[in-house]
């Protein structure tokens, strides 16, 4: 517990970064640029192919053009259900993000980069219910992030032409297990409790906040962690954070007096501190992003008042609902012990690479 304490006070303020601030506006001007020109179409083939490239994990041709692939079909075929469903159909989108969660809790039992893509595919999905659209919308965002995907692959052999790495060995873990066998491992357990916290999340989501039902089930997907002293920390984190960067948000407003120009210098600094602090200190990371969501709703002529309270109140459930399913793991533990059997320690070192996934 000590340790998990420490993680919530320590600023570590040599991992500020400049560069990355900078880099960080820049790419944030960019998507805006190609949002407004190319629309969600556009913005979805971005996302694609940064999601591409951030999956792309050191390991053999072989495996990583395989990753690629994987990543590219399986984004585009989510991209399809999650667009088609959107947020308005509850229990379809309840039922995506009760998989996509499971299954991508369940594959970070093969090693870090398997973990990573997971991650990235899972949040995908649960961003793609917010272009619900109909069946049309759906084929063209599918075929958007097909294209990404190339993109990327294209951008990932050109750069490795360009500055090739060393081979990297195979990781083992994906040599010997199977998703059975971590299905019958404590993973498999996790996995099932975090699937059915996200998606008892996006319930209340679409029931307490329909313009923005996924952010409840996000924060379940980012703070629920196997050890329950990690999760605490941060679920408690990513709750500070997101009331400083509401109460910033709302500071911004009311100096602008409706002013876009003062509006635009708040959202570019929240872009700017995401990046730059990211390292520092988790509250901190967002604190900016989430000051970023609100002033962009402003920009966008939606009420940022809404967004702030809905972001702030989501969070707070997500982060409960988080950590209840924890609890519920520790119980389930300990009536099994006293049994002699049963639910698996959701807890042991058993449970892959879960704590080495982002967030």
């Amino acid at each position: 517990m000590l340790a998990q304490l420490r993680t919530l006070l320590t600023l570590d303020l040599d991992a500020i970064d400049v560069r990355k601030g900078v880099m960080g506006v820049v790419a944030i001007g960019i998507v805006v640029i190609f949002v407004a020109i190319f629309g969600t179409v556009g913005m979805t083939a971005g996302l694609a192919a940064l999601n591409v490239n951030m999956a792309d994990h050191p390991g053999s041709l072989r495996d990583r053009s395989l990753a690629i692939v994987l990543m590219t079909v399986l984004g585009a075929l989510i991209a399809l259900v999650a667009v088609w469903a959107g947020t308005s159909h509850v229990w379809v989108a309840t039922l995506l993000t009760f998989v996509v969660t499971g299954v991508a809790t369940l594959v970070s039992g093969f090693g870090p980069g398997a973990a990573v893509r997971g991650l990235l595919l899972s949040i995908w999905a649960i961003v793609a219910l917010t272009f619900g659209g109909d069946t049309e919308s759906a084929v063209q965002l599918a075929v958007a992030f097909a294209l990404g995907g190339v993109i990327a692959a294209g951008i990932i052999w050109l750069r490795d032409r360009a500055l090739p790495e060393p081979s990297a060995e195979v990781e083992v873990k994906a040599a010997t297990r199977t998703l059975g066998d971590l299905a019958r491992s404590p993973l498999g357990w996790f996995s099932l409790l975090r699937a059915s916290a996200a998606a008892l999340a996006m319930v209340l989501g679409a029931l307490l906040f329909p313009e923005h039902a996924i952010w409840a089930a996000l924060t379940v997907m980012l703070v629920m962690k196997p050890k329950a002293g990690e999760a605490v920390a941060a679920g408690v984190l990513r709750t500070l954070g997101t009331l400083a960067g509401v109460v910033a948000a709302e500071v911004v407003l009311d100096i602008s007096n409706g002013q876009d120009a003062v509006i635009i210098i708040g959202f570019l600094i929240a872009a700017f501190g995401m990046a730059a602090f990211k390292k520092v200190n988790y509250a901190i990371f967002v604190l900016f992003l989430t000051a970023l969501l609100v002033l962009s709703q402003a920009l966008i002529g939606e009420s940022a008042d809404t967004a702030a309270t809905d972001r702030l109140l989501a969070t707070i459930i997500g982060a409960v609902i988080a950590f209840i399913g924890i609890g519920v793991g520790r119980w389930a533990l300990a009536r099994s012990t006293e049994d002699g059997g049963g639910a698996p320690d959701p807890t042991t070192d058993e449970l892959g690479d879960m704590d080495t996934t982002p967030g």
